[in-house]
């Protein structure tokens, strides 16, 4: 497209410009974005062809076109007004900044622009409008606004001198701010006082050798509640440039304050553990040694004895010792902590008969065994304790001297789904979960500790599985339900 029949289809002077009119139309053909000339009667004397495509004409259509034309009716009324105040002070600016600007394409469509505006020098008064096409970028940030939205933690856009850009609503929930509180303001607002001094250098710090990061990395940090009440979180850092080529840091917070809570629980009970070991150790060793010096004692006394005597001694003597390496085992785990359990292939025949053969059994009740799986790769002593777990409770809770009881062990995939049914009192739905509870039973006996269950439940998630319960018809009995893992995890348990 040429200037110089631009300037003959306008009938408008030749324009007087301080370059070649050939290399000024190949120049700003070559522009990125749309550029067209406009004269101070609104008329369009030369259009390039990104401006054609952007709105969707020929070129022979634009030249010699109002401007008018290409605008919406809204924003028609008072062009010629801002036309005038622009050709009364020309200078190189963008136009409507701070606001949305629209063009109307051919087939009636509006779009969003961006225009910039740059006076020509010449005979005639003359302007150079560049146009661009922001439709892309809007939807571009509008996913991006939508992703911080959808985002399960907080969130803030903060610029390079620490101005909070943006957030979104979960960083709201988390320190009782509105949006509108927190737009436009520093983001110091939420540190606590003693780290507020000292935070300018660290985020110059930042910018200078940007980098994704966990901010304060083996520290403990702290954010300000809008109450004045400090909460722990974790703070990521992202660096980003935005779409007017500005340094802003995307910054991820996430409120750990319940996370912290279980750390410290777990500290208790780690420390509980503990002291129950030592316990443990002394009070179960001592019957035991008890039992096995009143044996010896009793052959001694008896001297010669019956064959049926001697096999009955030798039956108590026998269970003292696989207590012994039961209170070995238990203790030998609860001091490994999170230390690696050696596992082995498993034959669950053998698990289930060496746990059932230990259990007091009254004689009016029956044990029912259906092992279908023949062998799983874990730690024998944690499956052990749960599986002698249930079954000592389901004998303890039953309410009647006669009764059965049936432990079942499958494989479902890649888990070993092992059940205990009894037919005993049951237990009713709102207990199903209580009774995981520390210290607590499934009847009003008092007998028993109320730890079983909890620590069966435990033992099961420590290694990829889980424990719940659920009864037959009323007084009908209940089965509880193991799911453990046929195949040992690669981490450390």
């Amino acid at each position: 497209m040429d200037l110089k029949k631009v300037n003959k289809k306008s009938n408008s002077p030749s324009l007087t410009v301080n370059m070649d009119e050939a290399f000024l139309t190949q120049l700003v053909n070559c522009l990125p974005m749309g550029a067209m000339v406009v004269n101070t009667d609104a008329q369009i004397l030369f259009a390039n062809n990104q401006l054609s495509e952007i709105l969707g004409y020929e070129d022979s259509e634009l030249i010699g076109m109002n401007i008018d034309n290409l605008l919406p009716a809204q924003f028609k009324a008072n062009h010629t007004h801002l036309m005038s105040q622009f050709f009364a002070n020309p200078r190189k600016r963008l136009m409507g900044e701070g606001r949305e600007l629209f063009a109307s394409q051919k087939s009636g469509k509006q779009i969003p622009i961006e225009i910039g505006l740059n006076p020509i020098q010449g005979q005639q008064e003359l302007v150079l409008a560049t146009l661009v096409d922001i439709s892309q970028r809007l939807r571009a940030n509008n996913m991006f606004q939508r992703s911080i939205q959808a985002a399960p933690h907080g969130v803030l856009i903060v610029d390079q001198a620490g101005i909070i850009q943006a957030v979104n609503q979960s960083l709201c929930k988390s320190f009782g701010y509105s949006e509108i509180e927190l737009l436009d303001k520093k983001m110091e607002m939420l540190l606590p006082q003693r780290y507020q001094g000292h935070h300018s250098a660290l985020r110059h710090s930042f910018h200078r050798e940007p980098s994704v990061r966990s901010m304060g990395v083996g520290r403990d940090l702290t954010a300000l509640h809008k109450d004045g009440k400090e909460f722990p979180v974790e703070v990521g850092l992202s660096p980003f440039i935005n779409t007017n080529d500005e340094d802003m840091v995307f910054v991820s917070l996430l409120d750990i304050t319940e996370r912290k809570q279980m750390e410290t629980e777990l500290r208790e009970n780690n420390t509980s553990l503990k002291e129950f070991t030592y316990v443990a150790s002394h009070d179960l060793r001592s019957p035991l040694r008890g039992i096995s010096n009143l044996i010896e004692w009793i052959k001694e006394d008896l001297g010669t004895t019956t064959p049926e005597v001697e096999y009955n001694l030798t039956r108590i003597d026998d269970r003292i010792h696989k207590m012994e390496t039961l209170i070995d085992n238990l203790l030998a785990y609860a001091r490994a902590g999170k230390a690696t359990l050696d596992t082995q292939v498993i034959d669950m025949h053998k698990l289930i008969s060496n746990v059932t053969e230990l259990l007091d059994l009254p004689a009016g009740m029956k044990l029912h065994k259906d092992v279908q799986l023949d062998t799983i790769v874990t730690a024998w002593t944690p499956l052990e304790t749960v599986v002698r777990n249930l079954l000592s409770n389901a004998i303890k809770h039953h309410d009647s001297k006669e009764g059965t009881i049936e432990i079942r062990c499958v494989a479902e995939n890649t888990l070993c789904h092992i059940t205990v049914t009894d037919d005993g009192p049951g237990i009713p739905p709102e207990a199903y979960e209580r009774i995981f509870s520390l210290f607590q039973t499934t009847s009003d006996d008092k007998s028993g500790s109320g730890i079983g269950l909890s620590i069966s439940r435990r033992l099961a998630q420590a290694h990829g599985g889980c424990i719940s319960v659920s009864s037959n018809e009323p007084q009908k009995g209940s089965t509880f339900h193991v799911w453990w893992p046929r195949f040992a995890r690669k981490e450390n348990l």
